[in-house]
C-alpha cells in the first residue's frame, strides 16, 4: 500500500460479498476503512484483503477519495455522522457505491464543497465495466483507482440520470420479459411443444437484437414495423379464437403503435385499414 493512500472506504453490511469489495485497485490504493465499530472495520479489511481499519474520521479526511458502501437506507445516518464530526470535507471526493441512488443523495456533502458522484457495476460486465454519474473531480480520482493499470473501464452518464438509465433496463428486461412469455404462450396455443416454442422465440428475439445492433431502427421488420394492418388483423382474429387474453395484449400493442405512427407528420400506412 502506498505511504499516502489515496482512497478510503466507509463500509456497512455485506460489502465484502458485493461488487464494492472487488473493485479494481482496492488492494493497491485503499487506506483507512471505517465501519460502525472498529471491530466491524477490521472484519471488512480482513474479508476484502485491503485497507487498514480505522475508527477516526481524521484518517479518512487525509484521502482524496472516499468510497461509501453502505445500505441505501443507512446512508442518511452516515451523512449525519460525517457532517457532525467537526471536520472540513471541502475538496474531498465522495463516491456512493449504489445500484439505485445517485449523487443527489450526497447533496449535503456537495453543498459544503465536497466532490460527489455515484458508481455501480454495469450488468453483464463481470467487474470490467462501471457506471458513473457525478462531478468531474470525483470521476478523475475514481479513474486513477479503477482504470490505471487495469482492464476495467468507467462509463460516464449525465448527472442525476440514473433513473433514466434504470428506465432503459426496465425497457430491456422488465418490459421484454412479459412479451417473451406472451410469445411462447401464443406459439403453444398454436400447438407447438414448450421447448420448440421457447427455441423459436429465443431465435426471434436474438435476431431482433442483432438486427438492431447492425442497423439500428432500420433493422426493424415485420407487420408492426411496416404498419401492415391487414396482416395484423388476420393474426389478431386467429389468436382471439384460441386465447382472448393474449389477443387483447397483441391488439393493445399493435394499435398503440399504429395510432402513434399515423399521428406523426409525413407518416402514412402502407395498407389501408
Amino acid at each position: 500500500m502506498p505511504k499516502a493512500p489515496r482512497t478510503a472506504l466507509i463500509a456497512e453490511g455485506a460489502v465484502s460479498q458485493s461488487w464494492v469489495g472487488r473493485l479494481p485497485g482496492l488492494r493497491d490504493y485503499l487506506g483507512p476503512v471505517k465501519g460502525l465499530t472498529l471491530r466491524n472495520a477490521s472484519r471488512t479489511v480482513n474479508q476484502i484483503k485491503a485497507g487498514v481499519a480505522s475508527d477516526n474520521y481524521k484518517d479518512l479526511q487525509k484521502c482524496e477519495l472516499i468510497l461509501i458502501g453502505v445500505p441505501d437506507e443507512k446512508l442518511p445516518d452516515w451523512i449525519d455522522d460525517l457532517l457532525g464530526c467537526g471536520l472540513n470535507w471541502a475538496r474531498v471526493g465522495f463516491v456512493l457505491c449504489s445500484r439505485r441512488l445517485d449523487s443527489q443523495a450526497l447533496a449535503r456533502l456537495r453543498s459544503l464543497g465536497g466532490h460527489t458522484g455515484s458508481l455501480s457495476e454495469m450488468e453483464g460486465t463481470s467487474g470490467q465495466g462501471y457506471l458513473y454519474e457525478g462531478d468531474n473531480v470525483a470521476l478523475h480520482r475514481l479513474r486513477r483507482l479503477i482504470e490505471q493499470n487495469y482492464t476495467a473501464r468507467i462509463f460516464e452518464m449525465k448527472e442525476r440520470m440514473r433513473p433514466v438509465y434504470d428506465a432503459g433496463l426496465t425497457f430491456a428486461a422488465g418490459m421484454t420479459f412479459p412479451m417473451i412469455a406472451a410469445a411462447v404462450e401464443t406459439m403453444r396455443a398454436a400447438g407447438l411443444p414448450a421447448k420448440v416454442a421457447e427455441s423459436a422465440v429465443q431465435t426471434s428475439v436474438t435476431g431482433a437484437v442483432n438486427a438492431y445492433l447492425r442497423a439500428g431502427r432500420r433493422g426493424w421488420a415485420g407487420p408492426v414495423a411496416r404498419t401492415d394492418r391487414d396482416e395484423l388483423r388476420r393474426q389478431y382474429q386467429a389468436l382471439f379464437d384460441v386465447d382472448s387474453d393474449l389477443a387483447e395484449m397483441f391488439l393493445k400493442i399493435a394499435v398503440d403503435y399504429l395510432a402513434e405512427h399515423a399521428a406523426k407528420p409525413g407518416k402514412k400506412s402502407r395498407t389501408k385499414a
